[in-house]
């Protein structure tokens, strides 16, 4: 049954101005290992459905693909070994379910598709256009690389473009980068491309003022005979209606149905700047509920109202954020959103920046001690034979000069926040992990990461959210332990960010962070990019290549023909 439509509700119609079509039917392959598969779908509409899915003779070939657009759909004509499992999908989920796959062999690849059975007509609906595939993960490998984006806004629209201003939609920008990097997967996967990396704002529910959720929510909160809305299950029409437009195009369902996705939210998934705001009471001098509520008090609405609609926004933010995301990564215990998992001699850990960050905490702001403490024993109880540590952590942990966070006074704000008034940066800068408020937190980090350092692990921190690449290397100065820090950001972004000029043209390219190591800045590019790290498990290396967008002139038009290539290739040394 479709859900009664109110004035507030998004869910089941398509009533703002997407430039794009929002994602219907579609499939994420998710947490994938030697044996197993985790694939998210997308069935559009209700009802049972069955997944099928064969071992492929050629990796890069689709199987009985004319067979598959043929209506009605006869199951007979895939192949003898074709395994299919059958599901039932309800709106309650958002038609979202996630096939959990097992007994798979060893570095194979797999075709799938879904199918409708239960008409007369029995019809393919995922999977009959182009084909879809999977490929598992080899058992042992010398060498092995993966991808790494963050960052991911297509949208633009500015008061100085004439036609912005006479139409409402937003214009679509940058969005052939998700061709480049399917190319490059596709071009990769024949040699040892494995996964993929999203560390990051994978949707904004900020991007652009039409398909803003929260100035949504300021023009529709209310209170009407002693209720407040909307309610929390309207607020998830939204976050669900988000992912729908930002996940709608096809270059993205392209790369997300056909390699391995690990995804980490940041805080646009939520909210611009999400727990970098302080919230200390109706009175404070300090509070930031003004610039969250801008017009709360002319609507009649209370101080603790907003903190109602913080705790719903936030409620429905986290439901849809497992809905869509977290559902297809490795299984956690309920309401947990860091994981960790294995790859041959490495391990990776993605750790959750964002939903547990809270800039009122006494302490411990960003991922809180429960979280820190999990992480640290899962680091210490690596096995011997694990070489390489790989630690998403979205904010980067080193990205401007530590001095530029000096406070001006003992309990003053630091400089780049006073001194410049930044106020419209304010979230930026308290996001930023080198924030004084955020030392001790910052330095347990960095003390765990340097421990394993110490014991011979080759350790990466991966970061995004700062629509900038770039490459440190820190070293302790007393053990010569040194680790790396590796950022790809945006994969698609059109508005420049404060703290993406200020690498550039603040930050030296060497010195020391405020907790003692020597750092050094090894690369940067601040316009739109992917990245792919290679790891060499028998010579203990990694290398880690930036990708960006380049005009080339066609050889016989003479015309600029827009292509992407490796801008820069590192190779890091540990010893």
């Amino acid at each position: 049954m479709w859900k009664k439509f109110t004035k507030d509700n998004l869910e089941h119609k398509n009533e703002r101005p997407w430039p794009n079509p929002r994602l219907k039917t579609a499939s994420i392959v998710g947490h994938t290992t030697t044996n197993t598969c985790r694939l998210w779908v997308r069935t559009g509409r209700e009802g049972t459905f069955t997944l099928f899915y064969f071992p492929l003779k050629h990796p890069d070939a689709g199987e009985c693909f004319d067979a598959l657009a043929e209506v009605p759909f006869d199951p007979q004509q895939l192949p003898a070994n074709t395994i299919s499992e059958e599901v039932t999908v309800r709106w309650a989920t958002d038609t979202t379910v996630v096939f959990d796959l097992d007994n798979l062999s060893a570095k194979t690849s797999y075709q799938y598709v879904v199918a409708d059975l239960s008409t007369d007509a029995p019809r393919i609906i995922l999977g009959q256009d182009i084909p879809l595939s999977f490929q598992t993960l080899p058992e042992k490998e010398k060498t092995f690389s993966f991808a790494l984006y963050s960052c991911h806004m297509p949208y633009k629209k500015t008061p100085f473009d004439v036609i912005s201003r006479i139409f409402t939609t937003p214009q679509v920008k940058g969005i052939e980068m998700w061709d480049y990097l399917n190319a490059m997967l596709i071009r990769h996967r024949s040699q040892d491309l494995r996964f993929v990396l999203a560390g990051g704002d994978q949707v904004y529910t900020d991007g652009v003022d039409d398909l803003n959720i929260w100035r949504l929510l300021n023009s529709r909160m209310r209170k009407k005979d002693g209720q407040l809305y909307p309610d929390e299950q309207t607020m998830q029409g939204w976050y669900r209606d988000i992912y729908r437009g930002y996940w709608g195009f096809p270059q993205v369902r392209r790369v997300f149905s056909n390699f391995p996705m690990y995804m980490m939210w940041d805080d646009h998934e939520l909210m611009d700047g999400w727990g970098s705001r302080y919230l200390t009471g109706e009175n404070a001098e300090k509070d930031e509920m003004p610039l969250i509520f801008p017009s709360y008090e002319e609507k009649g609405l209370t101080y603790q109202d907003c903190r109602t609609m913080l705790s719903r926004m936030e409620s429905a933010a986290k439901a849809i954020y497992e809905e869509y995301q977290h559902a297809h990564n490795p299984v956690t215990e309920p309401g947990v959103y860091d994981y960790g998992f294995l790859h041959d001699r490495a391990a990776f850990y993605m750790l959750d920046g964002r939903g547990n960050r809270d800039i009122n905490r006494a302490s411990h702001r960003i991922l809180g001690k429960e979280q820190l403490n999990r992480f640290r024993s899962w680091v210490e109880e690596l096995d011997s034979e694990v070489k390489f540590l790989f630690v998403n952590a979205a904010v980067p942990v080193l990205h401007v000069n530590p001095l530029f966070f000096k406070p001006l006074s003992e309990h003053g704000e630091p400089i780049v926040q006073e001194h410049l008034r930044l106020d419209d940066h304010i979230d930026d800068i308290r996001d930023a992990w080198e924030h004084p408020l955020h030392a001790e937190e910052r330095k347990a980090l960095l003390e765990i990461l340097f421990a394993a350092a110490k014991r011979g692990l080759r350790v990466c921190i991966l970061s995004g959210d700062v629509h900038a690449a770039a490459a440190f290397r820190m070293i302790d100065p007393d053990s010569k332990a040194m680790i790396y820090q590796l950022t790809s950001s945006a994969i698609t972004y059109n508005t420049p960010r404060f703290l993406s000029w200020t690498a550039g043209l603040v930050i030296p390219d060497k010195g020391k962070t405020s907790d003692g190591y020597k750092y050094k800045r090894l690369a940067r590019y601040i316009k739109s990019n992917f990245s792919l790290i290679k790891v060499d498990q028998e010579k203990g290396e990694v290398t880690f290549q930036i990708y960006g967008e380049q005009e080339t002139e066609h050889p016989s038009r003479g015309v600029a023909i827009p292509m992407t290539h490796s801008l820069a290739k590192l190779e890091l040394r540990f010893d």
